[in-house]
């Protein structure tokens, strides 16, 4: 056949620029471009999975998300990547407690002393009834660092953690931050 070859990796310019477009905060952009390189993957991507999670899960759909985040790490299980931690709190805002944290201990064991994978741990925490664990979990967070999780803009825009997570959180904080 005559004529120009067709570009068979438009899907690695699509990730690309939904990936940039997701850290530029362009939600909607990003998941249009993620979607597209899904589509034109024709097979399953852990790195398009979790960027496409992302997307759906910025744009409140956290059952989609959820269902694109279990993809990826089936393809990654061998090795506990960060992203596992967005996982695990769209698992927390779809009521799958349970799911989530079993999900989050292993991020816990992999990244001890990450500040966000303690907030989330006391959030669990709580979630599961243990009031008191959850506090001293959150306390192992240092003073300064501590101080952004009570800070909501810091919750909803920064880290963009689920409004149910947040909610968890809160409830850990507002008793441990009393002033």
């Amino acid at each position: 056949q005559l004529g120009v070859k067709r570009c068979d990796d438009l899907y690695l310019l699509l990730l690309n620029r939904g990936s940039l477009r997701l850290n530029n905060n362009r939600i909607k952009d990003a998941l249009n471009d993620l979607s597209r390189a899904s589509a034109l993957r024709n097979r399953p991507d852990a790195i398009i999975a979790q960027n496409l999670a992302r997307a759906k899960e910025l744009n409140g759909m956290y059952a989609a998300a959820d269902k694109d985040y279990n993809l990826a790490i089936s393809m990654t299980a061998g090795e506990v990547n960060p992203f596992w931690l967005r996982s695990a709190l769209v698992k927390y805002q779809l009521g799958d407690i349970k799911g989530g944290f079993d999900l989050l201990k292993r991020v816990e064991n992999r990244f001890p002393e990450a500040t966000e994978v303690r907030a989330a741990y006391a959030t669990f925490l709580a979630a599961n009834g243990d009031q008191i664990e959850a506090q001293r979990k959150y306390l192992e967070i240092p003073d300064r660092q501590r101080l952004k999780y009570v800070d909501s803009d810091y919750l909803k825009n920064t880290i963009a953690w689920p409004p149910a997570a947040i909610d968890g959180l809160s409830k850990v904080t507002s008793v441990v931050e009393k002033p």
